[in-house]
Parts: C-alpha cells; structure tokens; sequence
C-alpha cells in the first residue's frame, strides 16, 4: 500500500503550462514551474520516515511550496507559531519561519543547507527517526478561536482531498477561475481556496494583503482575479470605494463563512453581484470538517434568506435533540455533520499525534433547524445562558437587534446582559431598551458598553472571551 500523501500540483487537472500562482508585481508561475519549485523544496525536506513540517508563515510562496512539498512527502503540516512553547510540545522535525522571523525560540534546530527558495529551512538536531504519527495525518490548524495555542485540530490527507473537491464541485471551479488570498492560509477558510482551486487546475493570485487596503485589489485587478472570499467584518467595512474597485475587477463570485452574516448585508450583496451577472455565495463550515459544510445555491436568494444552504457533496447534515432554549424555533437542535473533511480529532502535543480516528460524526457545536433540506443557524451551544431564570440564546438576541452599520455583540447571564456597541450610541440604547423588552427585565438589566471596534478572533470572529474578560476586569477601554 502506497504511503499516505497529496499531490496539489502534477495530478490529471494541472497542465504544466497552466497558470498556478499570480505573484505581486505581475509574475506569473505555471503548474511546472511550482512542481520545480516543490520538487527542490522535497530535497531539503527530505527524512527517514514521517515528519512533522511546521510551516510558521502565511501567504507567502516559501510557505505555500514548502506545504505542497510536505503533503507530497507525505508528511504532516502544522500551521503553528515557531515559540518556545509549541515547538516544545509538538517537536517538529522541521520549521519554516515566518519571513522575517529569524531562527526558531529552541536552541535544538540548525539550518538546513538547502532551503526553501530564499527561505531558511531548520531541522531539529535529535530529529531520529520517529513512528509516532499516524500516517494517515496530513494537518494541523489551530481551532477556530484560539492563536498560538497548542490546541490543534488532526486533518488527513482524505479530509483534505474531500473537502476540497466538494468544494469545487458545490461552487463549479474550473481551470479558468483565479482566486485571491484574501483569508490567511493558516485558518481552515483562507487554506481551502488554496487547496480547491489547485486541485481544479485553476490559479491562486498570492499576497498577504489586508482585503480591504487598496493595494491589494490593485493587486486583483492586475491579476485578473475572477473571485472574492472573505468573512462578515470584512463584508461589513466595505464602503463606495471597495464598490468602485469591484467594477474594475473580473469577480464573479464573492464567497462568505466565518461567521454568520446579517440578512440585510446578505441581500445587499446578492443584489451588487446579481447586477455583475456574478453570484454571492453565503457558506458554513469549521475548522473541525476542514473547512466548508454547507454552501447556498445563490439562486435560494431571498427566498431562503438567513439559510446557510444545504451540506457539501459528500455531506450530511442532521438535527439532534438538544436542550436549546426558550426561545427556540421548532426542530431547533445540535448540529451534526458527517462527510468529507470530519477531522481525525484534536491534539495539544505530540502524543497526541499517534492518534488515529477518532471522530465520525461531527457534533459543530452549533444549534439550528432545517427547512425544505436547507440548514438555518441559530447559535452555539455554549451561547446559551440563563437570564434571571430563563434559558436565552445570546446569538438570538443579537440577531434581533442586529445593524449592519452599528456592530453590536451580547455577552452575560445570571442578572446582567452586556451589549457592546461599536456604531452611534443612540442606536444602541434603542437596542438595549428592545433587548429589555424581549427579556422581559428590568432596564437596569441590560448594560450598554461602548467600544470603537469589537475585538476578533483570528478567524474574523467576534471574540467573545475578551469581551467577557474585559467585564470581569473592567478594562472596556483597552479597544477604545
């Protein structure tokens, strides 16, 4: 049985004159040139038996070829921050750092005479051979909410093959299309452009540029890119110049997941792309499924609005009884979710690497309902709290009050809601008195915080830890 590994640049789809990668400043690399540049990278990755590659950039090109190498290799990749800590609880036999990042926090690694491209390469000096991963592992991302932790989610090189071509087939990638890097690749949304459009054939248009800044949609424009992927805080800050820009560009399709997005956002960007006889494609998916679980036919649009779609080709999706809360809709229950991309499971060091399987079915974590086949979000799990007594979904109440021009998010329990709001402070105490009434409490009850942003999670998520460490601290102006 042949070793375990993925091949995104010399399979059946990749024409070796095709372009693959539209670098800043107009260059352009077809399939042969990267499978030269992956095929020098092998050599300095080179080891006897399988290694864990920890690959500490992010959208540059020594990271995504030493990445395609790895795979190649059959080796695992850990999108993972080269500090003392996790390099101490993964040992990597190999760290690529971050441009600009210097040598590894551990004094145990040496350069690698052969590098990747201009990129310095290390190797951990007592690197022995090891059979200690699971052969099947082709991945490690952090989890959704956190950032140089050594929590991790095990993806195989199945989870990834599947994922990506569901992907492709749910949005009809072809060898045409030209996708932006507008998500970081070391989150699970930003890597499954990557991976669905390389193993379509089609092209990447490379930069580690803020999607909003203008250099890069110059950078679009030059490239000729066809598509857009970004998450809600990003949909939210478009203003009329992103408008202008758009019209300048060659996108025709626009993509969404993250986070839930609000339904007036939803339409008004269904109507700019329907207006480019292009489409708007709201998507769900985790870290935990690889990536994307869900994606909408932008023809559902407004028929279905506030649906995030129906699962992925592959994919099923299922409604389980759950104590949910007392404002739920009917059949409002767990979200599960079996089909291509279900992880292998966690890990928080290298033990754990030795781990098989050992997740079938996907429980999200989310709550929602399906209707005619299609799946609603509604919350998470760990979202719902009690309010002088009565269960509440924190995610409901901020559907109810949500403004896409005035950001606002809930957080609290026992006596007290707290809404940040990071818009005109006359609309959010028009919130705070409606969240009151819903709730049917006492004003006092419901506290306004006022902020000049909401903090994010990496992900693009609003991070509701630091919201509730900045109440049990009181340090709200930390963001102001």
């Amino acid at each position: 049985m042949p070793p375990a590994m993925l091949d995104l640049v010399t399979h059946d789809q990749a024409s070796p004159r095709s372009p693959a990668v539209h670098l800043a400043g107009g260059r352009t690399l077809s399939y042969g040139d990267v499978a030269r540049l992956v095929a020098e990278a092998e050599q300095a990755l080179r080891h006897n038996g399988k290694a864990l590659v920890l690959c500490a950039g992010d959208r540059d090109l020594p990271t995504v070829v030493a990445y395609l190498a790895a795979l190649r290799l059959g080796h695992t990749v850990a999108f993972l921050p080269a500090s003392r800590e996790i390099l101490s609880l993964y040992r990597p036999e190999f760290v690529l750092p971050a441009p600009g990042g210097g040598n590894p926090a551990e004094s145990d690694y040496e350069p690698v005479d052969r590098g990747i491209g201009a990129a310095k390469l290390f190797r951990r000096r007592s690197a022995e051979p090891a059979e200690d991963i699971f052969p099947e592992t082709a991945l490690l991302l952090a989890t959704s909410g956190t950032t140089g932790s050594p929590k991790t989610v095990r993806l195989s090189y199945g989870a990834l093959a599947g994922n990506s071509a569901a992907v492709a087939r749910a949005l009809g990638i072809t060898a045409a299309e030209r996708a932006p890097t507008t998500l970081p690749i070391t989150r699970a949304y930003g890597l499954s452009v990557v991976n669905s459009h390389l193993l379509a054939g089609a092209s990447i248009v490379l930069g580690d540029g803020s999607p909003l800044a203008l250099a890069t949609w110059d950078h679009l424009v030059r490239a000729g890119a066809t598509s857009f992927a970004a998450v809600p805080t990003t949909y939210a800050a478009f203003s009329p110049a992103h408008a202008n820009l758009l019209e300048r560009t060659r996108v025709r399709t626009m993509t969404q997941a993250g986070a839930r997005l609000g339904d007036e956002l939803t339409l008004r960007l269904a109507r700019v792309m329907e207006r480019r006889r292009g489409r708007f494609v709201p998507m769900y998916g985790q870290t935990e499924a690889t990536s994307r679980i869900a994606c909408l036919d932008p023809a559902d649009l407004p028929d279905h609005l506030g649906s995030v779609g129906v699962a992925v080709p592959g994919g099923t999706i299922t409604i389980e009884e759950a104590r949910t809360h007392d404002r739920a809709v009917p059949g409002e229950g767990a979200v599960h979710y079996r089909g291509p991309g279900v992880m292998l499971g966690y890990a928080a060091g290298r033990d754990d690497l030795r781990r098989g399987a050992e997740v079938d079915v996907l429980d999200t974590g989310d709550l929602g309902y399906l209707r005619d086949g299609r799946l609603y979000l509604t919350g998470r799990t760990k979202r719902i709290v009690k309010v002088l007594g009565v269960r509440t979904s924190l995610d409901d109440l901020e559907h109810l009050v949500e403004r896409p021009e005035h950001p606002a998010a809930v957080i609290g329990g026992d006596d007290v809601v707290y809404l940040f709001g990071a818009g005109d402070a006359a609309v959010h105490e028009g919130q705070r008195r409606r969240l009151a009434e819903v709730l049917g409490v006492p004003s006092r009850h419901v506290v306004v915080r006022h902020v000049d942003r909401l903090p994010q999670t990496p992900g693009g998520k609003v991070d509701y830890r630091a919201l509730t460490a900045a109440v049990d601290t009181g340090e709200v102006g930390r963001w102001s």
